[in-house]
């Protein structure tokens, strides 16, 4: 408990004032530098983790954290890997140090899509590798399934076929979060809610994805801002808590899975966030068929396993992308 309220307190990032590279600092032996990419309404926060010792065109890395989580979901993670690889972490839109969509706009799938679009034009990036992790995971399949000859490696940690159901609970799960989108959008937001450190760490508790205190730590350096009375309001939109995902009938799997051809990984962690075997199996079965390599594996622990355990995960995502 005390460290994590040292961490709140002292270890907030500034938020980025510069177009390009604001500010840069050491993460172990990785040079990383906070990015801002302009948006319509406003920007997109990245984390980059620069090359060593040059950029190679071969190695380059974009992360997806999961549902409202941020870019600092990657940092343990990173730095277990090759120091040659390129890599930014995303802050989604509304998310961590990015800005938030207008007042009656509603987050969807769609929209976090664009957020992929609009990062890769600023970075220049034709070919890259993509990693996700929960709801970063689906978002990064569905951009593969997009733009499949953008994408070199996909990896996917703790979230594979989720968006696809049965008919029957497509529309149902659509109009619950529909409706919640709309209560949230029509909150008074002329006041923002702050907690203790106590308080954060029971929310965190009570989300149902399995966070450590240290994962609390590392999630508020960029999701979290001091008040003056000590207390701290969450930076991320409260609005992302209903976003709208994708939800594709089980029966057109095969089809919306043809858009990606090449080397998949997928990570899964037990007991992890939890699927179903017989969804799981269908999809693999596809994109074992479709892609040029597909493998899976497992790794013991919590859905934030990437976070608590990153040499457990580094230990297969890194061989996965040195593969020629």
């Amino acid at each position: 408990m005390h460290r994590l309220a040292r961490a709140l307190r002292y270890a907030f990032l500034p938020e980025p004032r510069k177009l390009h590279v604001s500010s840069s600092h050491k993460l172990g032996a990785r040079p990383t530098a906070e990015l801002k990419i302009p948006v319509p309404y406003g920007h997109l926060a990245a984390k980059e983790w620069l090359p060593r010792p040059n950029e190679d065109p071969n190695r380059r890395l974009l992360c997806l954290h999961g549902h409202q989580d941020n870019a600092g979901s990657f940092d343990a993670l990173l730095a277990e890997l090759d120091p040659r690889w390129h890599a930014v972490a995303l802050d989604l839109t509304g998310h961590g140090l990015s800005t938030h969509l207008p007042r009656g706009c509603i987050y969807t799938f769609f929209h976090f899509t664009c957020d992929v679009i609009r990062a890769l034009r600023f970075l220049g990036w034709e070919r890259f590798c993509l990693m996700g992790h929960s709801l970063g995971a689906l978002i990064a399949h569905h951009h593969a399934n997009l733009f499949g000859d953008q994408v070199r490696k996909l990896v996917l940690l703790d979230a594979f076929g989720h968006q696809f159901e049965r008919s029957s609970t497509v529309l149902e799960r659509t109009r619950g979060l529909t409706l919640e989108s709309l209560r949230l959008d029509d909150k008074d937001t002329g006041s923002q809610s702050s907690y203790t450190v106590d308080e954060i760490v029971q929310l965190y508790a009570k989300a149902g994805f399995q966070y450590f205190p240290r994962d609390v730590e590392v999630l508020m350096q960029r999701g979290g801002r001091r008040t003056g009375n000590g207390r701290f309001f969450f930076t991320r939109d409260a609005r992302t808590k209903a976003s709208l995902w994708t939800r594709v009938d089980r029966a057109e799997i095969e089809d919306y899975m043809k858009g990606y051809t090449n080397d998949m990984f997928v990570l899964h962690a037990l007991p992890g966030l939890g699927y179903s075997v017989t969804c799981q199996r269908l999809v693999a079965d596809i994109c074992r068929k479709n892609c040029k390599s597909f493998e899976m594996a497992c790794v013991e622990g919590n859905h934030h396993v990437h976070m608590n355990r990153p040499d457990l995960v580094a230990a297969h995502v890194g061989p996965f992308l040195e593969k020629p």
